[in-house]
């Protein structure tokens, strides 16, 4: 039996009960939790509007994007932190850039991963709205553990 359980966050209302069954899992399985905030490549190919007229500006935008997105990520490991630490449950937060069906695919198939548990992906009406991406069908394809989806918020 696998070390710990990979939680994936997008700091959604999904995503926080999600949270909450990952810590409630871990406690049971007393084992370790991973947290990860996942920011996906994508936002990097957004294309500027015409005030974003030079490589300089808009140079400068992105860095200023990717501190905005890393601080919102950091915020969110942050009191998952505290709400796994108030609960007595070991918690490693992570930070990730990459395609997010790879990463989560990657971390699922580790051999210390017990479960994996992600926020429902439709979560949102549009699905697209959600800040985590990802296609369930697809992911359930390419990993090996167990997969618990948070819960699918009313609209």
């Amino acid at each position: 039996m696998g070390k710990q359980i990979i939680f994936v966050t997008d700091g959604s209302p999904s995503a926080d009960r999600a949270g909450a069954m990952a810590l409630d899992m871990a406690a049971l399985m007393k084992i370790n939790i991973k947290a990860l905030y996942i920011l996906d490549r994508g936002w990097g190919s957004l294309l500027g509007d015409e005030w974003i007229n030079t490589s300089e500006t808009r140079m400068k935008f992105f860095h200023w994007f990717e501190g905005e997105l890393k601080d919102r990520a950091g915020q969110v490991l942050e009191e998952f932190r505290n709400r796994a630490q108030a609960r007595g449950i070991p918690v490693e937060t992570e930070i990730v850039t990459g395609n997010t069906l790879k990463v989560i695919s990657r971390l699922a198939s580790e051999p210390d991963t017990s479960l994996l548990v992600l926020p429902n992906p439709n979560s949102t009406k549009p699905a697209a709205a959600a800040g985590l991406k990802f296609n369930i069908r697809h992911l359930a394809q390419k990993i090996q553990c167990p997969l618990l989806l948070g819960p699918r918020e009313p609209f």
